[in-house]
Parts: structure tokens; sequence; C-alpha cells
């Protein structure tokens, strides 16, 4: 009764399962028959269920469910259609595949629904008791078509997906629609037979994934050799990037699972091969300004993160070698400019050879470097590739850096900065001098930010800050500060802090402290020498103007001044006082005068009659020679060095300018003759000169010209403290080291300026002079003595 059931139940639904998959003559599942392929394939079910089983033993009965004899007739049907379907004859395999899929896909999931009674009580029955190799219907309609449709026909199908891929590619136009179809079969054919609701990408990856990026690399490996060889790097970075661009698009036809395998493949093929060709581009591309170009071989390398550390080392040797070259072009331009400014000066004294007075009048050129222009320069090459950076490099970290880097060198080492070998980097003192002039208003197109930009770049900073103090303390002691340039020093001062430390400004700051202090000073002292006091001496200086300077922070102006000379009655009543009043107020300071540094304004009335009297500024040695003319007009060299008490060289120093400006005549004339035993000077008795008040403190010591000289040593001295502390630091708390760890540490905490080895073992030598440190008995390390 069983079989015969069976058999009947299977007639009825037969002809429906060929409608549902799909028939030759696409025929249509009407409500009707649908319904009653469900309502057969229940009764089925439930009928058999319902039958009782005679248990011999026990002589009971049961109920079981029935279905295995129904699941191996559907499983036996399907194998059946799929191998008897077949393609038609004006349609390719691949064109076949995916039409005959859509319409099996479709039925399958309508041969799920109708049969849906057998899946949710035999099937799951049946896979719940372990039978794994037992699916639901949809399933198992998959699964035949892998067995009995896909696997043999795979090469076929397989061949003819990637001719398609590759029509596709170079552009040739198929017939062939829906491509992603015949894809997409490969992932729902892949099962989990533990869960079959899981998605399974074996059959996808083993069988589509694996040829296809294999294919992809012949594919572009060829395609990329071939195109960059006849169209050259440039134009290959646009091809690249529009070959990369299309594959990410096409991979919406494929899982997700192919996107990492993809990248790879195109990165390496497309990219990573052709790398070197392609960032050797990058000089002639920035040679050229082609800025958008250099931003696609950006965008293209960055996928590839490998390949942008030698990219890096191109641009930044790039930047550092342009610095160079616009600073060597900048040096002979500004030697052309000497020489024919020279020629024009020659010229010129040979023009005036008979005229003394128009030959005075000559200024002769000076082949030195305009600290404005040179770091125009600078600031003109860091600007330039800062917007490629910005505009090129998306202002990525690793290109900030390289410009940075790059700029730190041209801007420390040059043609001008280090002309000879291992020479000391001049920039520092010119970024000195820069900020000298800026503050001296005498360029307008000079700012503060530039200086700032080019002071980052500084690695000798101690040296640019005791340049700057020399210079500030020469702007606070002989010029009048301004409201604006007083606004200026001060906002140099602050930025310097921001850049750096507190500590850093702290000698600058108290200069201009001490300066604000010396007019609280200068106040006092006028107010009590006008106040009527019976005890002020009768012959003193009433304006006095003192600037008290502290020596830690203006110790370059403490030197060479002990010159001799005599000091006159009414400036030593004045010192006197006003020491007093100074220790009256600070006790226990110690108060040393400078009077090499010191300049007095004087009245003299030498001028024609009816003309107001003219206001010399003169230097103290100066004023020394004019008090000598207070009774005489003429004087000789012998008593003019025995009345003033001045060495030989620092009085004819002083009396060039009286000579140049004609206020004393000197006879016999001539330099070489001033100090001459029968030379004698006289002073005019009607001085002639368009303006009242004249500077004749112009006066160029010998300590003037080894400024540079004394302000290495003071350099030099400073970096040697700085190292030494340094050490001690270290070794204070390390209490033993090696040398080579020593070294290291000292280049970590020190930031000021770059040590060289030989000035940290010099100053560890002198270290262990001083009994701070002793060598180890292996004589490789040091240890700190307390």
């Amino acid at each position: 009764m069983t079989d015969t059931f069976l058999e009947t139940t299977w007639a009825s639904i037969e002809p429906s399962m060929n409608i549902i998959l799909g028939d030759e003559k696409n025929s249509s599942l009407d409500a009707i028959m649908y319904t009653n392929t469900y309502t057969n394939v229940y009764n089925y079910c439930t009928a058999s269920s319902k039958r009782s089983h005679i248990n011999a033993q026990t002589n009971s009965s049961s109920v079981r469910l029935v279905g295995s004899e129904l699941y191996e007739k559907v499983k036996e049907f399907l194998k059946t259609y799929l191998e008897n379907a077949k393609q038609r004859d004006n349609e390719t395999f691949l064109q076949y595949y995916i039409r005959f899929w859509q319409r099996y896909l479709v039925g399958s999931k309508r041969l799920n629904d109708v049969m849906d009674y057998l899946n949710r009580y035999w099937v799951t029955k049946e896979r719940s008791s372990g039978h794994r190799d037992v699916y639901d219907i949809f399933s198992l309609c998959l699964l035949s078509w892998r067995d009995y449709k896909f696997y043999p026909n795979l090469t076929t199908l397989m061949d003819q997906i990637m001719e398609q891929i590759k029509f596709k590619r170079i552009g040739v136009a198929t017939n062939v629609m829906d491509l992603d179809v015949a894809i997409q079969s490969f992932i729902l054919l892949g099962f989990d037979a533990n869960d079959l609701k899981k998605q399974n990408l074996s059959v996808y990856i083993n069988d589509f994934e694996k040829r296809f990026l294999l294919e992809t690399q012949s594919f572009y490996a060829e395609e990329s050799a071939q195109y960059i060889q006849e169209n050259g790097a440039i134009n290959y970075i646009h091809k690249a990037s529009q070959r990369i661009d299309e594959e990410l698009k096409y991979l919406e036809n494929l899982n997700d699972h192919t996107r990492k395998p993809l990248n790879t493949v195109l990165n390496n093929v497309l990219i990573q091969a052709h790398q070197e060709r392609i960032r050797n581009e990058l000089p002639s591309l920035l040679d050229q300004q082609r800025y958008d170009d250099i931003k696609k071989i950006n965008s293209l390398l960055k996928r590839v993160p490998l390949t942008i550390p030698p990219l890096l080392e191109i641009f930044q040797n790039y930047i550092e070698e342009q610095g160079k070259q616009e600073i060597i072009h900048f040096k002979e331009r500004s030697h052309l400019e000497y020489e024919k400014l020279n020629e024009i000066y020659q010229k010129n004294l040979q023009e005036f050879s008979n005229d003394p007075k128009a030959r005075s009048k000559l200024k002769k050129p000076v082949d030195s470097i305009d600290a404005n222009r040179y770091v125009k320069v600078l600031i003109k090459v860091y600007e330039t590739y800062k917007e490629v950076v910005e505009t090129s490099f998306e202002n990525n970290p690793v290109f900030v850096k390289a410009l940075e880097t790059a700029c730190q060198k041209f801007i420390n080492y040059n043609i001008i900065a280090t002309p000879e070998m291992r020479s000391k980097s001049k920039t520092a003192e010119i970024l000195a001098k820069y900020c000298d002039d800026f503050l001296k208003n005498k360029h307008d197109d000079m700012s503060i930010d530039e200086f700032i930009v080019i002071f980052k770049f500084l690695e000798d900073k101690e040296s640019f800050e005791t340049w700057y103090r020399r210079l500030l303390s020469k702007r606070l002691l002989f010029t009048t500060l301004t409201p604006e340039n007083e606004q200026n020093e001060e906002l140099i001062v602050q930025k310097l802090k921001v850049v750096n430390t507190v500590e850093y400004t702290i000698k600058i700051t108290n200069m201009f402290n001490d300066i604000r202090s010396s007019k609280n000073l200068g106040h006092a002292y006028k107010d009590f020498v006008t106040s009527g006091d019976e005890e002020i001496p009768k012959k003193i200086v009433t304006e006095l103007d003192p600037k008290i300077l502290d020596s830690e922070s203006w110790g370059s102006l403490f030197r060479n001044g002990n010159e001799s000379f005599i000091l006159p009655e009414e400036l030593i009543q004045t010192e006197e006082l006003f020491t007093k009043l100074y220790k009256d107020k600070y006790n226990g300071r110690k108060l040393n005068w400078l009077w090499n540094r010191a300049k007095v304004e004087v009245k003299a009335n030498i001028s024609k009659p009816g003309r107001p009297p003219y206001q010399f500024i003169v230097t103290l040695f100066q004023y020394l020679i004019l008090s000598c003319y207070q009774d005489d007009d003429e004087l000789s060299v012998t008593t003019l060095l025995e009345r003033t008490g001045l060495s030989p060289d620092v009085f004819k120093a002083n009396m060039i300018p009286f000579i140049k400006n004609k206020l004393i005549i000197q006879s016999p004339p001539g330099e070489k003759s001033i100090l001459s035993p029968g030379t004698t000077f006289r002073i005019v008795t009607e001085f002639t000169s368009k303006k009242l008040k004249i500077n004749f403190a112009t006066v160029k010591l010998a300590d003037t010209r080894s400024e540079e000289r004394e302000t290495n040593e003071e350099i030099a001295s400073h970096k040697h403290e700085l190292l030494k502390a340094g050490i001690v630091r270290i070794m204070k708390a390390r209490k033993t080291l090696k040398h080579e760890s020593l070294v290291s540490e000292v280049y970590q905490i020190i930031d000021r300026f770059k040590p060289t080895v030989s000035e940290i073992k010099k100053a560890i030598e002198v270290l262990i002079e001083e009994q701070y440190l002793a060598r180890d008995d292996d004589r490789n390390g040091y240890h700190y003595l307390s």
C-alpha cells in the first residue's frame, strides 16, 4: 500500500515539478496546480506517518514520520532534469548557463515552497538526528546543480567567464549579459554541511577567485609593461590609476573576500613592479612644477606603503639640493653686484683723483652677504616645497618631516653658511643680523614670521642666542627704541619662548629689565642732584643716563674695558655720587664702570657768529681730547697723550673722526703721521656743518674688529659649559656609564646645538680634571664622584 501511495502521489506532482523548475515551453504554474502539489505532498507525509507500525516483540504500534522515499524521488528527478537540459544552437555555454541558472534558481525557491511540509517535518527531524547528508529542498536543488551541471562544465564555464572579463578590460563589446549572475552562482554553490544557512565560499574561492586573480595578474603584467615602455611613466600613472578604479568598480560584482587579494595583485603588478620608474619622475615633475601629476604619483604609490620611503628620500634630496643651488646662485649674484659696484668705485676714485674732498665721500663697497636677501632665499625654497607638500602630498606628516629635514640641512650647511668643510655654520649669525636689521627698520619686506620659520630649522640655537644678545645690547645702549620697535622686540622674545623655553630667553629678558631699571635709577639720580642738597658737589654731570647691566647677561660688553686714561674732575665726582646712591639702594652689589662704552653730549660754541652752538656726540675718550682744547687751540700729540692718559692706539682711533670731519686740523696731515712726535693738532674756531647735531662716536676700536672672534669664543665657552652641565646631570643619575652610552645620552639631552664628538670628549676630560668624574678600571667608562 505504501509503494502504491507513493507512486500515486509522485505521478500527481512530477508534472508540476517540471513546470516549476522550467520546461522547454516555459509553461506557467497556475495557482490550482501549485495548491494541488503542496496538498499532495502534505497528504503523503501525513497519511503515511499516521499508519501504525506493529512491533513484533512488544506487540505494540507506533507512529513514525516518513518522507525519505519522496525525498529520493525528488533527488533522482533533479539529476535527470539537469542532465537532460540542453543548450540552444544559437548560444554559447556561458549564455546557456546564465539563462538556465536564473530560471532554475527561481524554480528551486518555488519547489522548496511547495514541499515545505517535507522540509519542516521530515528533513528537520533527519538533520536533528545527525543526518548531515539530508538537505532542505532548495539546498538539494543547488547541490544537484553543482554536481550535474556546474562541475562537469567548470572548465568551459571559467574559460568563457575569463574571456568575457578580458573583453571588458580591453573594451570589446559582447552579447553576454548579466555576467555577474554566473559569478554569483559560485557563491551560492558553496555549502556548510553543519549549517545550511551559513555561507561557505569554498567553491567561489577555489573554482573562481584563484583563477581570476592569476589571470588578472598575467593580464596587467603584460599590459603595464607594454604601456609604460611605449608611453612613459607619467602617462602610465594615469593609466594605472584608471585601471585600478575600473577593477575596484568591478569588485561590486564580486564577493568582498576578493577585495583584499585583488588589491594585492593590482598593487604588486601595477605599482610595485614599476615603482622605481614612477618615483624617478618626481625630480623632473618638480622642475616643471607639474604638481597635479605629483599628486597622482602620491595617490598611486601610497596604496603600497613600502613604496613611500624611497619617494620620500628622493623628495628630501631634491629639496636639499635645490636649496643649496639657490644659495649658490644667490652668492654668485651678490658677488657680481659687488664687482659692478667696485668697478664703479674704482672709476670714481680715478675721476676724483685731484679732489680729496670728493674722494673722501666715496664709499667702498663690501663683498658681504645681505642678511635680508639670504633669509629671503631660504624662505622662498621652504615656501615653494611647503606648498607642494600641502597640495600634492595632502600635508602627509611623513612628507612634512622630509621637508623639514631637507630645509634643516641646506639652511645650516651651504656654500655661505659653511664655505669650508667642518666649519661652523654661519646661518645663526646671519639670522641674528636679519633680526637686527628688522628691528632697526632697515627693510620694509622683513617680518617676524620669516625669522621664526628659519629659526625653527637652526641646529645651533646657542650661537643665535649669543649673537642676538650682542646685537640687542647695541640696540638697547646706542639707539632710542620707538614704541613700535619695543613692541617688536618683545614679540620676538615671546616667540622665542614658545619655540624654545623660558630659560632660553632669560638673559634677553634680563637685558630689557636692566634697561628699564636703569631708567628709574637715572630719574632718581636727577631728582637728587636737582634737590638743592648742600652735599652735592658743584662739578658734576646733571644729565646722566646710566645703564646698569648685569654681567651674566651683558658679559660681552665687559671685555677689553681696561684702557688707561685720566678721568676729568667733573666725572670723578659724578662717579662717586652715583656709586653712593646705587650702593644705598642695592647694598652688597659690586658696581664696575665701563668707561670705554660711555658717550658724552657736548655743547660746542665754535659756530659762526649768529648761529646756534653745535651739539657733539662723542666717546668718553674723545671728550677727554676735546677737554684739552678748553684753553688751548693747538696742542702736540705728546701733550694730548700726557693730558688724556690714553694709549697711542686708542688715541689714534678716537682722533680720526675729528680729523675726517675737519673739526681738528692735523699738521703734518696723513693717518700715518698721527702718532709722530712732531705732529700737532689745532681745533677750528669756526666749525662748518649742515647739521647742528653731529655724531663723532663712530670709532673703530681694535676690539670691534675682533667682534666675530670674541663672539665665537663666547659661544664656544657657553657650549662647553652646557656640555659639562649635561654630562654631570647624566652621570649623577646613572652613577656609572660606558663611554658610548654617555655620548649617546648627551646627544639626546643637548637640544640647543649639535655637539661634536671631540667637544664631548673635551668636556669629559675637563670634568675628570675637576674631579667630577673618574675613569673605570677598564678605561672604557666613567663613574660619578659625589
